[in-house]
């Protein structure tokens, strides 16, 4: 979203919350569930040309995109929010070499995937569908809401041998409230929208916090997470690790929270530990 639109929106927002709290609840939840589009980078059209390409169904009027390199035990790559498939394309080569087969997608809402509403559970009902499309997987590499929806997938009965997590909300619930504070609305509104969206659902957002679902985990996890993320704080992860039995944190400075994704020594440290354990940054 521009800058202008931005303006925009926050004049509107401000007005809104004051004389309907109820229609800036509406509007900010429909804001919060419209993810953004973001082109393919040079860096990362070299991997994607590469890729064998089909749709997979995922309802009556939406398809995903499916992406997949190599052969062998299968790695599902699962992008954040207002992400694509493309933007994990810095974990095949490594996964490859490893002799992984590895499968990238585009939610519904993202990259070319059709739709315009989307949310988390989108994201967990992708994950569901294409793993068992695939008939299973050993592992899954999440970044950012991705890893929120693994989260909430595995609990749900998606069964993996390892799970790498880049830059992991632990709690998804608290960004209505920074979108909210960002755009200019309310925190009346923002309560608002949140009771909505889990009206939509059916869940409530503190049913969908890390720290919730860790404990009941059996899966090797590991966490990595840049100390100068500014957009999902590396506390996030750290309180993860913190509540996940048997996992452990990989932390990096400077990469921040989307260029970590295109760092080589994180994509190899991902493949590490998915193959053998290992997880030290060369």
């Amino acid at each position: 979203m521009n800058s202008t639109a931005v303006s925009a929106i926050r004049i509107g927002a401000r007005l809104t919350s004051i004389v309907s709290p109820r229609l800036g609840a509406a509007w900010l939840e429909r804001l919060f569930l419209t993810p953004s589009r973001l082109p393919i980078r040079e860096s990362e059209e070299g991997s994607m040309a590469s890729a064998e390409r089909h749709f997979l169904k995922f309802d009556g009027a939406r398809e995903l995109p499916l992406y997949t390199w190599g052969r062998g035990p299968a790695v599902l790559l699962a992008h954040g929010w207002s992400g694509r498939g493309a933007q994990m394309s810095g974990f095949v080569a490594p996964l490859v070499e490893h002799g992984f087969s590895v499968t990238a997608f585009d939610a519904p809402g993202h990259g070319v995937a059709n739709g315009k509403l989307s949310g988390l559970h989108e994201l967990v009902s992708s994950l569901e569908l294409v793993t068992s499309h695939l008939g299973g997987v050993h592992a899954i590499v999440a970044h950012s809401l991705g890893a929120a929806a693994t989260t909430m997938a595995l609990s749900r009965g998606v069964g993996v041998a390892r799970a790498v997590y880049v830059a992991p909300p632990e709690n998804p619930g608290e960004y209505v409230f920074r979108v909210a504070d960002h755009l200019g609305f309310s925190r009346k509104a923002a309560q608002g929208a949140r009771a909505l969206m889990e009206k939509r659902y059916g869940v409530r957002f503190q049913q969908l916090r890390g720290t919730e679902l860790a404990p009941g985990m059996n899966v090797p996890l590991l966490v990595i997470h840049d100390q100068q993320d500014q957009e999902v704080p590396h506390d996030h992860g750290k309180r993860l690790v913190a509540a996940w039995p048997g996992s452990r944190l990989l932390a990096t400075n400077g990469l921040g929270h989307n260029r970590i994704l295109g760092d080589r020594s994180v994509a190899e440290a991902a493949a590490g530990f998915i193959r053998d354990g290992a997880a030290e940054v060369p």
